[in-house]
């Protein structure tokens, strides 16, 4: 993988785990928060989100196709 790829993948799986870590702080002080709890499942959302486009890239650059490659880098949702 490229490294400005995986530094950027890093990157935001480091601010997706922060997010995680204050809505799970959060929890434990105040159970009952609703906006904690829909936080944390919104960064949870998030992080398998990246996942999953990290591993489809990683899939796509083995199988050697440009073509996919590029539209495993725009990320879900986002293709033409």
């Amino acid at each position: 993988m490229d490294p400005a790829v995986s530094a950027a993948v890093r990157r935001s799986l480091g601010s997706i785990d922060s997010a995680i870590a204050e809505s799970r702080a959060a929890l434990v002080s105040n159970p009952d928060s609703a906006p904690a709890r829909d936080s944390l499942f919104e960064a949870l959302r998030q992080k398998v989100s990246v996942l999953q486009a990290t591993v489809s890239l990683i899939d796509e650059m083995r199988q050697g196709d440009p073509a996919g490659t590029a539209r495993a880098m725009e990320g879900p949702g986002r293709e033409s």
